[in-house]
């Protein structure tokens, strides 16, 4: 028989270790963040010289990915495929969402038949909240809280601009927002993160900055010091400002996990929706070749420097410090690799067309059954295996290239390889007639807006 003293000893025992039981069972908070036209080589650590030293503590203190590609080359469909883990043609969002039609692009919106992160994460009781740039759609019943977020703070456009912010809401209300854009989201964001981590539910937010998407407008200071180190760069030292803000931004997210020692119960990734864009009302193709290093291309083509971004991942005492790992990820893997990460298995009729990459990002065996597919009006492009197919709509013949050597798409080898090009055609017409039965009509001429003729780009 146990005596009053044991009992006594055992039981104060047991109120000292529950929260500490309770902080291991609790499953883990979740923080996407996402940049917007953010290019491969644009980060100190990838031999930029743009100081981020906060993405670069991130890649020190976690993993890196050098082959992670956008979901598309574009902003609306990469958001599409972050969110529910498919391809974007087929939950509603294969071109730019626009409150109104644009040429042959309807009025588009994210299918609400379609599961969302914070919608798969309810049943283990996350809160759900989105900072940013939502442009998923326009109308109101297409908002971020009728797909599932519990609170949103940010813009619904793909352009709200930076010091005077155009159509800003909390929720459904609209509200005026004074100050630089990109402080006032990393501010935000701070605050939910202090709010959410005093409850006893975990909690996702998704942090998604519009910079350094055009217009180019940086704090006077940051333009300054960057014109300085880029003399002969014109444009792209206020880019380099926007960047460095933007790190700053980051950087005030990663202190703040720190400071509430959360962070060994918060997985962060960061990545960009897309490469860095050659449009004349950004910083050109002369900024843009700058930001995509060795890669061929930019925003809108499926080249590598239009869909190959920047990812780091961290979560200490879950993933190893300081890793870089080759292995090729894409956007649509995010949702999945965050359930697995939260011990949330997917309904039965949950439609996923991504893998989770929680056992890359641990070091652990990790295959991708298939090809992976891009389209948009432009062109189209299949990755299988060492094989890339990538075919502009106003050219008569596809381009093939080794993914594996080739890292500029510098030699086109569909002359010597009609087989595999043939092949690689007959795989896309596929997976288009499953997951893009409806396609916008392609471009049958070149739109020098978006593919400008440039000496690495001259046909």
């Amino acid at each position: 028989m146990t005596s009053p003293l044991v009992r006594r000893v055992t039981g104060i025992l047991a109120l000292l270790l529950a929260p500490a039981f309770a902080s291991a069972a609790r499953a883990p908070n979740l923080i996407v963040i996402l940049a917007d036209d953010l290019g491969s080589a644009d980060l100190g650590h990838d031999g930029s010289q743009i100081d981020t030293p906060n993405l670069d503590r991130m890649a020190k203190q976690g993993v890196k990915l050098t082959h992670f590609h956008s979901s598309a080359p574009m902003c609306s469909p990469t958001r599409a495929a972050l969110l529910t883990g498919r391809y974007p043609h087929s939950v509603g969002v294969p071109e730019l969402a626009s409150p109104n039609a644009r040429g042959n692009v309807p009025i588009l919106a994210l299918d609400h038949q379609a599961v969302t992160i914070p919608e798969a994460l309810k049943s283990a009781g996350y809160r759900s909240s989105l900072v940013g740039k939502w442009h998923l759609g326009h109308a109101k019943e297409n908002w971020p809280r009728t797909h599932g977020f519990d609170e949103f703070w940010g813009s619904l456009i793909g352009t709200p601009m930076y010091w005077q912010v155009k159509e800003t809401f909390h929720n459904e209300t609209p509200i005026e927002v004074n100050g630089y854009y990109t402080d006032l989201l990393a501010a935000k964001a701070d605050e939910i993160i202090r709010r959410d981590a005093q409850s006893d539910r975990p909690f996702f937010l998704y942090l998604a900055f519009n910079a350094p998407h055009y217009p180019l407008e940086a704090p006077a200071e940051l333009v300054y010091k960057y014109r300085r180190r880029f003399p002969d760069r014109g444009l792209f030292a206020i880019f380099a400002a926007m960047v460095e803000r933007l790190d700053t931004g980051v950087g005030r997210v990663l202190d703040t996990l720190d400071e509430l020692k959360i962070a060994d119960r918060t997985l962060v990734v960061f990545m960009s929706d897309n490469g860095p864009t050659a449009e004349s009302n950004s910083y050109g193709p002369e900024g843009a070749d700058f930001s995509n290093g060795p890669l061929r291309g930019y925003k809108f083509g499926t080249t590598e420097g239009g869909i190959r971004v920047p990812f780091l991942a961290r979560w200490p005492g879950q993933l190893p410090a300081g890793v870089v790992r080759h292995d090729t990820a894409i956007t649509m893997d995010i949702l999945p690799t965050l359930l697995e990460a939260a011990g949330v298995k997917p309904a039965a009729d949950h439609e996923i067309h991504g893998t989770s990459i929680l056992p890359l990002l641990r070091g652990e065996t990790f295959t991708r059954a298939g090809a992976l597919h891009w389209e948009n009006q432009q062109n189209y492009a299949v990755l299988d295996g060492d094989w890339k197919l990538v075919h502009r709509n106003w050219e008569k013949t596809a381009r093939l290239y080794r993914y594996d050597q080739d890292v500029g798409e510098d030699h086109n080898l569909a002359a010597q390889q009609p087989e595999k090009v043939a092949a690689l055609e007959a795989k896309h017409a596929a997976w288009k007639a499953r997951y893009y039965p409806h396609p916008v009509p392609p471009m049958t001429k070149r739109p020098p807006t978006q593919f400008p003729i440039t000496p690495q780009d001259p046909e």
